[in-house]
């Protein structure tokens, strides 16, 4: 092994959990080249916020942790097929290490989000910051919906895996738009519980506007 060059210790370094390293090496669930492949995703997505032009009339903003590549482009960083690559991309957004971001407009965009970016890079700082302002909005929205829908607070758990895997801005919709979701439904009894409203992303939905 080449000695390692004290310098490179300065540009920045990975935090790899142990039950991370575990999971991995689950040999009933791991593939060669999974963790290789994860550590390549880390280092490739953005460091730092860039607007992206994606072909539409509306640019993308990328934020830090995220990136904008294809199936195509992530193959070609894994040196993997492109159907191996989709399936290890899905099994990261199923266990909850990525989120898949939607976007509407375009659905061809794969649009990735590593969840707890800050926390894996090591910067705890900007991740304990963040997760304070997570917990706070969480506990604002939980309290509002309960308050207009008057539903019994149950299945919280469920309910903050789901807001955890929100971007700020759409915690933000979810708790403006609660009531507007509320006050359109035809039967009350049909109001869905938090978790659902969030996986759902009820707050997202588009109703007529009539004119008197």
């Amino acid at each position: 092994m080449e000695n390692i060059n004290p310098e490179m210790l300065k540009h920045g370094y990975l935090i790899i959990p142990k039950l991370m390293l575990q999971k991995f090496n689950d040999k009933s669930a791991r593939q060669d080249g999974d963790f290789e492949a994860f550590l390549k995703m880390l280092m490739k997505v953005n460091y730092t916020d860039i607007k992206t032009d994606t072909g539409t009339n509306k640019d993308i903003v990328c934020r830090r942790g995220e990136s904008l590549y294809s199936y195509r482009d992530w193959s070609k960083v894994f040196g993997w097929a492109v159907s191996r690559t989709f399936r290890f991309i899905s099994k990261l957004s199923r266990s909850g290490i990525i989120e898949l971001i939607d976007h509407r407009e375009n659905r061809n965009i794969l649009h990735i989000r590593i969840n707890e970016y800050d926390r894996w890079t090591g910067n705890t700082a900007a991740y304990k910051e963040h997760r304070s302002a997570t917990d706070e909005r969480f506990r604002i929205f939980w309290d509002e919906y309960h308050r207009i829908t008057l539903l019994p607070k149950e299945n919280i758990g469920k309910a903050q895996r789901e807001w955890k895997k929100l971007p700020a801005k759409e915690q933000k919709l979810a708790i403006e738009r609660i009531e507007e979701y509320y006050y359109h439904l035809t039967d009350t009894q049909f109001t869905l519980r938090a978790c659902n409203y969030l996986s759902n992303k009820a707050y997202l939905n588009e109703y007529d506007k009539f004119i008197s």
